[in-house]
């Protein structure tokens, strides 16, 4: 971000939340080890969840939020995305099941993710 100018209260609390989710996911994926247990695993149905989560709030978000803090919600949706590909990739590759809910695209459409992933 630029800077902070001209952000509210309440876009703070709103990227605060963006990075609390976004880590809570990366948890979820594997990627690193959750901080109160120590543990890595993978839990892709909650990591979905978590995903879904915050696609719902860039939906809800459009208006009224500044551009900064959008592209901060809009990157990191984008990167959990790619990263939730990845661990279903994994588990395929490992005859897990990976017949997981597919990713939501920038256009809101199921299926891979947009053209920008």
């Amino acid at each position: 971000m630029s800077d902070d100018v001209g952000l509210t209260r309440h876009d703070h609390v709103l990227m605060g939340l963006v990075f609390s989710l976004q880590h809570a996911t990366m948890v979820q994926l594997g990627k690193i080890q959750d901080p109160v247990s120590g543990a890595v695993g993978v839990d892709l149905d909650q990591a979905r969840a978590t995903i879904d989560v915050l696609e719902m709030l860039k939906v809800k978000c459009r208006a009224g939020t500044p551009a900064d803090v959008l592209r901060m919600l809009d990157g990191a949706v984008m990167d959990l995305q790619l990263n939730y590909m990845d661990e279903l990739k994994k588990k395929a590759a490992t005859g897990g099941d990976a017949s997981a809910p597919a990713v939501e695209g920038a256009d809101g459409a199921a299926g891979e993710p947009g053209p920008s992933a």
